[in-house]
């Protein structure tokens, strides 16, 4: 009997490469939607498939949009024109068996980065720390103007990822701005730390104003006041630690880029903040009402 087990094995084996696929598990698709895809960027979605008889084979129906092709169970390339694009996907296994998924392919605009600030969900009577995360999207900086109502915020505890940052804080306003530039584009990455003691119990909550830079330097929306622009900073931020002669950023004119130029760079970059107006008050125009002329004496 001992002798009979190695045939009993082969046979066994043998069964489970049945072309008819008895035994196996059956076809199907593990790929059942598609990644969206951007304008201008690289993209890249791989099919994929378990079950029957190896190997598989793809197959795609339908008008991808221009710079994507598809070859091998895969689609690849950088789109160039936005809109949604409906695919049939087929594959056929070495049996002959073949399942069918429809999908759509979605091409859009990128998104813009995000600046995600991360603190306590709950309430804290005691300093805490605020973190401030750059996601979704590449950027080579940021403005931010973040109101800290009920928070003092230890400026002397402020931790950036670059060396290249502008900071100010109006107490009487309330008002912290900072603006940062990167020597790199960052993605996913924390951007700066900083501590807030709260002046009472309280649920942090922010509405911050911010403005990025994507990795190319361009402006994504509206830039915020400042005294000077915020390219400047993204020039020290390129070149910083280099020496060198017409550097970019040197404004000293020393031959390098450090924290000379960015002193430099401070003076009058923040404008002063002007103090919000009272309910039903007229907003200051920047210049002062002429005085009501003198009455004459027996006049109303």
């Amino acid at each position: 009997m001992r002798k009979l087990w190695p045939l009993f094995l082969l046979l066994a084996a043998c069964g489970t490469q049945d072309p008819a696929g008895t035994g196996m598990e059956p076809l199907r698709l593990t790929s059942t939607s598609l990644p969206p895809a951007y304008l201008g960027e690289p993209y890249q979605a791989l099919f994929s498939a378990e079950g029957g008889l190896r190997p598989y084979a793809f197959s795609l129906e339908g008008r991808l949009p221009q710079g994507l092709t598809f070859q091998g169970g895969r689609i690849s390339g950088v789109p160039r024109e936005k809109g949604s694009f409906p695919l049939i996907l087929t594959v056929e296994d070495a049996a002959k068996n073949s399942r069918v998924q429809k999908l759509t392919l979605a091409v859009s605009d990128p998104p813009p980065p995000r600046l995600t600030l991360v603190a306590p969900p709950a309430q804290v009577e005691g300093p805490f720390l605020l973190l401030g995360r750059v996601e979704v999207r590449e950027a080579l900086g940021f403005q931010l103007e973040l109101p800290l109502k009920d928070l003092n915020p230890d400026l002397a505890s402020l931790k950036v990822v670059s060396p290249v940052y502008l900071l100010d804080y109006d107490a009487e306003a309330g008002l912290l701005r900072l603006d940062v530039a990167f020597a790199k584009p960052l993605k996913d990455q924390e951007a700066f730390r900083l501590l807030l003691t709260p002046q009472k119990a309280l649920t942090p909550r922010f509405s911050p104003r911010v403005v990025f830079y994507d990795k190319e330097g361009k402006l994504l929306g509206e830039a915020l006041k400042r005294g000077r622009p915020f390219a400047d900073l993204l020039q020290l931020a390129q070149n910083w630690g280099k020496e060198g002669k017409e550097l970019k950023g040197d404004g000293n004119g020393d031959g390098k880029v450090d924290a000379q130029d960015l002193e430099a760079l401070a003076k009058d970059y923040f404008p002063k903040v002007t103090a919000p107006a009272a309910p039903g008050s007229t907003p200051p125009s920047g210049r002062e009402e002429a005085p009501p002329p003198p009455q004459e004496e027996g006049s109303p």
